[in-house]
C-alpha cells in the first residue's frame, strides 16, 4: 500500500493534532483542528494546499483512541480516503529512545512510522452498524453485570452487622439486584436481536456456538473483536490476539523458560476462552 501523501494524527477527545509528510518532504508545521466536521474539512483543505495530488494518494494514519476517533474515521470513509489505525504501543517501540512528549510531537511520530511502514499498514474500515450496535451492546451488559457484582458485595460485606442496622440497605440492594437481573435479561435478547439481522453474523455465530462450551457470549465477543471474523488473515492471529497461543523463551544453550502465553492479548476473550 503506498501511498505519497502521509498525514498523521494525534487523537484528543476535544481536538486533533496533524502532520504532513508528501513524499520525502516533511513539513514542520502542523495543525490543531477541532475533532468535528467542521475541523475535518479544514484538514482536508490543509493537506489539499500543500500538494497537487487527488485524495486516492493521501493516506491518514492514527493510533486506536477508543471512540475519540468515531467521528474522523467516519468522515474519511464516506469521501473514500485511505485510513489506517495503529496499535500505540507499535509506534512507540519503533521509534527507539524519546525525551518529551506533546500532541504535536506525537503526530510527527505518528506521521513518520506510517511513512516507514507504508508498505505494511493495513487499510481501516469501521464495521457495519449491526457490529457497532453490537459492541455497544456488550459494553453495556459488561457494565451491568459489574454493578450487580458490586451489590452483591456490598450485602456480603454487611452480613456480620445486626439486622436492625442494615435492613434498609440490604433491601435496596436486592431490589436493585433484580431491576438489573431484569435489564441483562432483556439486553441479551437484544444481542440476540442484533445478531439475527444480519445473515452473515447469525451464520457466523451459529457456527461458533455449535463448538463444545461456546455459547451466544463468547461468539458475540468473537464477532466484534474480529469485525464479523474478517480482521484476522489466519487462525494463529487469533489465537496469538485471544491470548491463547504459546510461545517459546529461550536463547542459546544457557536460557530456557517456560512455555508461555504473551501478556500483549485481549483480555476479554482470554477469559471468556478459559
Amino acid at each position: 500500500m503506498k501511498k505519497q501523501v502521509i498525514v498523521g494524527i494525534d487523537v484528543s477527545k476535544s481536538w486533533l493534532d496533524a502532520h504532513l509528510v508528501i513524499e520525502d518532504n516533511e513539513f514542520k508545521e502542523g495543525l490543531r483542528i477541532d475533532n468535528s466536521v467542521r475541523g475535518f474539512k479544514k484538514l482536508l483543505k490543509w493537506v489539499a494546499d500543500h500538494t497537487q495530488l487527488d485524495a486516492t494518494a493521501w493516506l491518514v494514519c492514527m493510533e486506536h483512541t477508543g471512540t475519540y476517533s468515531y467521528k474522523l474515521n467516519l468522515f474519511l470513509q464516506e469521501r473514500g480516503i485511505s485510513q489506517s489505525m495503529v496499535n500505540p504501543l507499535a509506534i512507540k517501540r519503533s521509534m527507539g529512545i524519546i525525551r518529551g512528549k506533546n500532541d504535536k510531537a506525537d503526530a510527527r511520530l505518528i506521521a513518520l512510522y506510517a511513512k516507514r511502514f507504508a508498505e505494511t499498514l493495513e487499510l481501516y474500515e469501521l464495521p457495519s452498524e449491526a457490529l457497532q450496535k453490537l459492541k455497544a451492546q456488550l459494553v453495556q451488559r459488561e457494565r451491568m453485570v459489574n454493578m450487580k457484582r458490586q451489590l452483591i458485595l456490598a450485602n456480603d460485606s454487611l452480613k456480620d452487622l445486626p439486622e436492625r442496622l442494615i435492613h434498609q440497605i440490604t433491601k435496596q440492594n436486592d431490589q436493585l439486584k433484580k431491576q438489573i437481573s431484569r435489564s441483562i435479561i432483556e439486553l441479551d435478547k437484544a444481542i440476540n436481536e442484533t445478531i439475527r439481522s444480519e445473515s452473515s453474523l447469525q451464520s457466523k455465530a451459529q457456527k461458533m456456538e455449535s463448538i463444545p462450551g461456546v455459547g451466544i457470549q463468547i461468539a458475540a465477543h468473537v464477532l466484534v473483536s474480529t469485525q464479523g471474523m474478517t480482521r484476522f488473515k489466519s487462525s494463529r492471529k487469533f489465537a496469538c490476539y485471544c491470548g491463547v497461543a504459546p510461545f517459546e523463551y529461550s536463547s542459546g544453550s544457557s536460557y530456557k523458560a517456560k512455555t508461555k502465553v504473551h501478556y500483549l492479548a485481549n483480555k476479554k476473550l482470554k477469559s471468556l476462552f478459559h
